[in-house]
This record gives C-alpha cells, structure tokens and sequence, in this order.
C-alpha cells in the first residue's frame, strides 16, 4: 500500500461515526490523538504482521496431544452452567481418552471450550461415584469391562444435562 491510499478516509466508517453524531466524531478524534501520542512515545509496540489481537489464545490442554499407543481409560467430568435469568445447569460425562486433555477436548465438542475448561476431570478409577449421580451403574460397568478386555469401542462418549429454570 502506498502512502496516498492509507490517507484515504475509509466512507463506510465516515458514515457509521456521523450517525453516531458529534459527541461520538469528537471522543473518536480524541482517540486517535491519543494513540498519535502512544505512537510517538514509543510506549506500544505495534502488532506484527499477521497478528490477530483478537484471536482468543487456547486453553493449555486444547494444544497437547497424548501418544496415539497410549491406552484408553475412562474419564468422567462434571462442570455447572449457573446463567442469570436462564436457570442452573449442570453436565455430566464419562467416555474413552488417552489423557484427561484428551477427554477435555472431547467435552468441549459438545459443550463448548469455556465450559469444558472449567469441568472437573477424574480418571473414573479415580472417582468413587461422587460426582457422576447421573451415569447409569450399567452404562459404568460395560465401560469398566471395555476398558480392561480393550475389546471395546475405539472411542464412547456420554453426556448427560441436568437443567433447572430458576427465572
């Protein structure tokens, strides 16, 4: 890009600040005095090129990866969804993983990656039935059964959601 075209105004965003009238014309033009000022005194440092500040870093455990012969072994999860106005919710998991990072990401396919974060991983063996009132005992036993022949399913998966409207 050449000098000449980065002077240019940009018309869309003309627009879009003088509908916002002069109060909004006058808070921007402080602002962009105010990041001359930043620029001039070397206090910031620019972005490099093709950085993305508005990329959400990821979680630790979403950047790992167990060995592919690590054997597979029962992992359980329970994490609360407490959202104002839409009530209480609370998941519970069990299924196949190499790693509790591992079952994390599998969580968080269905959940999403902030829940998934905040969940309370166990290996099962680990987990004496305290948190996981809402896994069937059957479903806990083929899972057991799986895990020790490793004649199981190469992956399972299972995610319950106890819901309550408190609004």
């Amino acid at each position: 890009m050449t000098q000449e075209h980065l002077a240019e105004p940009i018309p869309v965003l003309a627009e879009h600040w003088a509908r916002k009238g002069m109060d909004e014309v006058e808070r921007l033009e402080a602002t962009i005095a105010l990041a001359r000022e930043l620029l001039v005194s070397g206090k910031i440092k620019q972005y490099r090129k093709g950085e993305n500040p508005f990329e959400v870093p990821l979680y630790p455990w979403e950047a790992t990866n167990a060995p592919l012969a690590a054997p597979r072994h029962i992992f359980v999860a329970t994490v609360s969804d407490l959202a104002t106005g839409q009530g209480h919710t609370v998941y519970f998991a069990a299924g196949f993983a190499r790693d509790a990072d591992e079952f994390r990401r599998q969580l968080a396919g269905h959940i999403g990656q902030i829940l998934a974060n905040g969940a309370k991983v166990k290996l099962r063996s680990e987990d004496v039935q305290s948190h996981m009132p809402f896994i069937p005992p059957n479903l806990l036993r083929a899972l057991e059964k799986f895990e020790k022949d490793a004649g199981g399913p190469p992956g399972f998966f299972y995610l319950s959601r106890l819901h309550e409207n408190r609004s």
